[in-house]
């Protein structure tokens, strides 16, 4: 059979990027799906939006390896034929390496149903702005869970949009390469997408899905985008507790519990208030919107977001 891999290039087996080049790793396309009627694709991006990309949107499989991923999603007969796909798919090491389901010059339906919110954090405001239609999906192999007998030590602690406990895989050392590498492939081809325009699929359904909390966002933009100053927005806001600290020292009364790690009705208030305050979606939900509002606010009081909130508990 022929060799449908392209090892550490650009689409179409260009020069490779700095990123790409010398690791070891290949971009697999052999389960590329094809831009025809009963696919979970569509050719080309809406004039609307400028006939380009406007973000990245991260998932997460809930599967253990890649080759589950690309049943469930790649080539012509997927088992989620005409209902889902990705861009790309992400394993877990360079072994495994990186399929390309879609290419970048068109649209994969890897998010829309449910979303209500759109790539920069405000409502959605158009079915354009759906991810389907306006952002490259990308799938990284992990898993996570809600009860915490299920998690292994290593796991990351951290919470969902509304604030339920979860219990997430850490991505390894390789696969954060793989992301970065994949992250400026995509952003070579799009310059307009800037650091504040990836999210994970949580931030834009938050009432549909849970991933990626825990997503290495800091590590992955910084690689991503080595010219530019990333501060970490997310380690800070893991947790619960840290979340609540957070409110706590902008002025919110969240109750003579304080910061108690159960997300309960006064937490969600002060949420819904700070977003309505800062121009925010006030939609009750937590987000990497969010996470980036309270670090401008933060800066702008001359207070540390970090030293605030503390270590993950």
């Amino acid at each position: 059979m022929p060799d449908n891999t392209t090892p550490g290039t650009v689409a179409g087996g260009a020069v490779p990027t700095p990123a790409i080049a010398g690791l070891a790793f290949k971009i697999n396309e052999s389960a590329m799906i094809p831009v025809e009627s009963g696919q979970a694709v569509a050719k080309g991006w809406p004039a609307s939006i400028g006939g380009k990309p406007v973000g990245v949107t991260w998932h997460w499989t809930v599967t253990h390896n890649l080759l589950v991923c690309r049943q469930v999603l790649g080539g012509r007969n997927a088992e989620r034929k005409g209902e889902a796909s990705a861009h790309y798919g992400i394993g877990r090491s360079f072994a495994e390496g990186v399929d390309r389901y879609v290419s970048l010059e068109n649209r994969s339906f890897h998010a829309g149903i449910g979303q209500t919110m759109q790539f920069d954090g405000k409502a959605l405001s158009s079915p354009d702005f759906k991810g389907s239609r306006s952002t490259i999906g990308v799938e990284t192999v992990t898993i996570g869970a809600v009860d915490g007998s299920k998690a292994k030590p290593d796991f990351i602690r951290t919470a969902g949009p509304h604030g339920e406990p979860l219990f997430v895989q850490p991505w390894t050392e390789e696969q954060v390469a793989m992301m970065i590498a994949i992250g400026v492939e995509i952003v070579t081809r799009f310059p307009n997408i800037q650091p504040r325009h990836h999210h994970g699929h949580h931030d834009i359904c938050p009432d549909r899905k849970i991933d990626v909390a825990g997503f290495p966002f800091a590590r992955v933009l910084r690689g991503i985008y080595p010219k530019l100053e990333i501060p970490d927005v997310w380690t800070p806001l893991l947790t619960v507790r840290q979340r609540q600290r957070a409110l706590i020292a902008l002025g919110f009364n969240l109750g003579a519990s304080g910061a108690d790690g159960d997300f309960g009705q006064k937490s969600r208030d002060a949420l819904t208030l700070f977003q309505k305050q800062n121009g925010l979606f006030a939609n009750t939900r937590w987000s990497t919107f969010v996470n980036w509002k309270l670090h401008d606010v933060f800066k702008a009081k001359g207070m540390d977001l970090a030293k605030v909130t503390g270590a993950a508990d």
